[in-house]
């Protein structure tokens, strides 16, 4: 494989890890938002003693919907984080394989301008000698 396909390929688990991250990024902001609204709800209970008294059911029910919302969404975050790292992974294994695959495209280009040089040398020597 050359080191054109290995740039092409790096490039594409470049888009692939940002893809990742995007995902983790979103993740993270639904669970903040799911811990925000935790936050609001028991803030407007200790405000208000007799809404709890009043609908206990529904104030139960609605803060421990927002507990497993948190969990599930936790539970995302540690898939996304490793499919996220995985990824980076795959990113730094390509960055490796095109830099290897550059290093001996320059020593290829480096000896074959040497072979030049040397059979350039060598016919200049053959016609001196003459």
């Amino acid at each position: 494989m050359n080191w054109k396909n290995r740039r092409r390929i790096l490039a594409v688990h470049e888009h692939l890890h940002k893809i990742e991250i995007g995902r983790l990024s979103k993740l993270e902001r639904a669970a903040r938002d799911l811990k925000e609204e935790e936050a609001r709800i028991v803030g407007y209970l200790d405000g208000n003693r007799e809404m709890i008294a009043m609908f206990p059911d529904i104030v139960l029910r609605r803060l421990k919907a927002n507990i497993r919302q948190q969990q599930d969404m936790l539970e995302q975050v540690e898939r996304q984080t490793d499919l996220a790292l995985e990824q980076a992974k795959r990113v730094k294994q390509a960055e490796r394989l095109v830099a290897n695959a550059e290093q001996a495209r320059e020593q290829a280009l480096e000896q074959e301008a040497l072979r030049e040089i040397l059979e350039h040398r060598a016919h200049v020597s053959d016609i001196s000698a003459q």
